[in-house]
């Protein structure tokens, strides 16, 4: 028998099998062959009492808020810097240009201020 070891909030935290393993920790759910298998074709991290699995976010709004700010610093550095931070393609664009690329700027700084953030993130438009 095949068994998912999970916490409290059934977040998977191993697999186990009474033919390999002497001890299967608790709290613990007896999975099929099938469902175990399904569980890993799937990435499954959340195992119901009844052997059926699905994929859950189990992070935190901490976590989710440094993943959105580190998605928002890359497209600082690679979008904004590299037309606000060359003088010299700086220097090409026109005036609603420019000005549509520091709103693009801002509106990136001013994420984390979304009424969403982090789980409801609306990402603006990136100027053309």
């Amino acid at each position: 028998m095949k068994y998912a070891h999970i916490d409290s909030n059934n977040k998977l935290l191993g697999w186990y099998s009474d033919d390999v393993h002497s001890t299967i920790p608790t709290p613990n759910v007896a999975v099929t062959d099938e469902q175990w298998q399904t569980s890993l074709d799937n990435n499954y991290n959340s195992i119901n009492s009844d052997g059926s699995g699905s994929v859950v976010d189990f992070s935190t709004d901490a976590e989710k808020a440094s993943m959105v700010r580190g998605t928002r610093d890359v497209k600082l550095v690679i979008d904004v810097d590299a037309i606000a931070g060359n003088a010299l393609r700086w220097a090409e664009l026109t005036s609603d240009q420019k000005t549509a690329w520091a709103t693009y700027r801002q509106s990136l700084l001013d994420v984390p201020q979304q009424a969403g953030f982090p789980t409801n993130v609306t990402w603006p438009t990136e100027p053309s």
